[in-house]
């Protein structure tokens, strides 16, 4: 559950095109002789799962790709002239392995295009996994300080809910925080934790704004496409508007006030009484991206934009739910059958 879950990357930050996740594995000392109590301890790294940019789908890497890389593999230097796909996988990785010994974030640009490596580890220090972030050939995708905090927010809220899967592990004791979990496997339940405290976090950087926030927004005769778009889908998956009243932006707008920020905040989509047409949702975004967001709408709409995908991970979550077999199933409209629920594009 924990590799799908590196999805909510990209679907934060939508600069990061591809991600691939090596796991720290600590290369066993042999003493020869006296060693000092000071040398560090080495790794090295495997590589286990990549996030495909084309198809947003996290894979996990198999065969001899799954081999590991040692930090004298990054000597080789990469020929922009071979062409990536004839260059060599391991060359250019040495800021992988500077991430994992000096404990910090390094940025590289390699194979032609900019890198992010983060450190994930666990509460007491000890190196899990290197995750290696690709933002493009762009040098205005590199990814912000504020943008980067993102990135960590997700990433400390995924070794909170691991570390919580380890405990119950090893004191093969299950504790649930609400009904629901009762009711899913455990990769399902872990799952739905993390994605909730996800839009739980993203409900308390929405509980600063107030009415002004929304009325400039509301100050439109004709908003622009996005920010309408955006609206639109909140209306729809709030029950506020009925589908055949969402071209009516003077309706609309009637609506952008304190009540709506209450109903967003209260907002519980495993909720029983919650019937969300994920299809609909989905087909008024057309997929519409975060950064098309960043750049043609406001800070509130921003918001709101990455309220309805979080809404939407955790029903399409909540969906593998509905089908295990003995379970109570959730009501949601959402369309079967080919691919079943799709995810937004990043």
């Amino acid at each position: 559950w924990y590799q799908r879950r590196v999805r909510a990357i990209p679907r934060k930050e939508s600069a990061v095109v591809a991600a691939t996740c090596y796991v720290v594995e600590p290369i066993p000392h042999v003493p020869s002789g006296p060693q000092s109590p000071d040398v560090p301890e080495q790794y090295v790294l495997r590589p286990i799962l990549t996030l495909n940019p084309k198809t947003g789908v996290v894979d996990p890497i198999t065969g001899s790709a799954r081999a590991i890389i040692k930090r004298s593999d990054s000597s080789f230097r990469y020929s922009e002239q071979k062409g990536f796909e004839h260059s060599n996988m391991d060359g250019k990785r040495d800021y992988l392995f500077d991430c994992l010994e000096r404990r910090e974030d390094m940025q590289n640009r390699a194979y032609g295009t900019d890198h992010l490596a983060l450190l994930i580890a666990d509460k007491e220090g000890f190196p899990l996994f290197v995750l290696d972030l690709d933002t493009g050939k762009d040098n205005s995708n590199i990814l912000k300080p504020a943008q980067i905090k993102s990135v960590k927010n997700i990433i400390v809220k995924l070794v909170e809910v691991f570390h919580q899967l380890l405990v119950e592990t090893e004191s093969d004791t299950k504790t649930f925080e609400n009904e629901w979990e009762k009711t899913v496997p455990d990769d399902l339940r872990f799952a739905l934790r993390f994605e909730k405290s996800i839009l739980e976090d993203l409900k308390r950087r929405m509980g600063n704004m107030d009415v002004s926030a929304l009325s400039e927004i509301k100050s439109y005769n004709e908003p622009p496409a996005i920010i309408a778009t955006v609206i639109q889908v909140v209306m729809l998956m709030l029950n506020i508007c009925q589908e055949e009243d969402l071209q009516e932006w003077s309706k609309i707008k009637t609506h952008l006030n304190s009540e709506l920020l209450k109903k967003l905040s209260a907002f519980d989509p495993l909720a029983k009484d919650i019937k969300v047409d994920i299809h609909k949702a989905n087909d008024r975004l057309k997929g519409l991206t975060a950064t098309e967001v960043r750049k043609g709408g406001s800070l509130p709409t921003y918001l709101l934009y990455q309220w309805v995908i979080d809404v939407i991970s955790i029903l399409r979550v909540g969906d593998a739910r509905a089908s295990v077999p003995g379970k109570p199933k959730q009501v949601l409209k959402s369309r079967k059958g080919k691919g079943g629920l799709r995810p937004i594009r990043e």
